[in-house]
């Protein structure tokens, strides 16, 4: 298992940082939550998409509040977590591709001297698979994702362990321009974007989290 793990305080969901496993994180609260160090700002999102096709990071919160009840304590340092990911290309020709996780603080995050910060990966051997569970959906992609450590401003202890991971998504195509992404070994949902004949994208909102020894 993992020497760093993630406490949601929402129901746990599958998550771009559970590679093909399907499985939720390790929710244990028993550990006390460690120091992060400085990190950076989120301002700058670093990658640029493709061309045209919305940016589904514009419906991304940039804001810890609603972390700052955490099980009942609003002393708990945490941050808000989202997952990011962005397809260029098409099914036929191939992808390229990115992703990031966006952590936004809330007040105790601030007062321990943590800032807002992020993780990008850049995606590497994807390939075009089947969709697994989800019936619905157009196809799947397996990928290698690697940390890219020039625009990640988040300190190592947020992503130990995942440094290295392979992903498998299925995707569904909608009509109106929207696309669905979700785990073909569950069937679960992942997270909501936009695709065109550029690409395809997701947003996944993954609640509040903590790094927890």
């Amino acid at each position: 298992m993992l020497t760093f793990l993630l406490l949601a305080c929402t129901e746990p969901q599958d998550s771009g940082k559970l590679g093909d496993t399907g499985e939720p994180a390790d929710t244990d609260t028993g550990a006390e939550p460690i120091d992060t160090g400085d990190t950076g700002d989120t301002g700058d999102t670093g990658d640029t998409g493709a061309a045209g096709l919305p940016d589904a990071r514009d419906r991304m919160v940039r804001s810890g509040e609603d972390c700052e009840d955490i099980a009942g304590h609003d002393d708990v340092p945490a941050a808000r977590l989202w997952y990011w990911g962005e397809l260029t290309g098409d099914a036929e020709s191939g992808f390229t591709g990115v992703e990031a996780w966006y952590f936004f603080g809330n007040s105790s995050w601030y007062a321990r001297g943590l800032e807002d910060c992020e993780v990008h990966f850049d995606l590497s051997d994807i390939e075009v698979t089947g969709a697994g569970a989800c019936t619905t959906c157009d196809y799947g992609v397996k990928v290698e994702a690697a940390v890219n450590l020039d625009l990640t401003t988040c300190p190592p202890s947020l992503y130990a362990g995942y440094e290295t991971m392979t992903e498998a998504y299925a995707i569904e195509l909608l009509g109106d321009g929207s696309a669905s992404w979700y785990f073909p070994g569950s069937g679960n949902a992942l997270g909501d974007g936009y695709w065109d004949s550029t690409g395809v994208n997701y947003l996944a909102d993954d609640g509040c989290s903590l790094p927890v020894k």
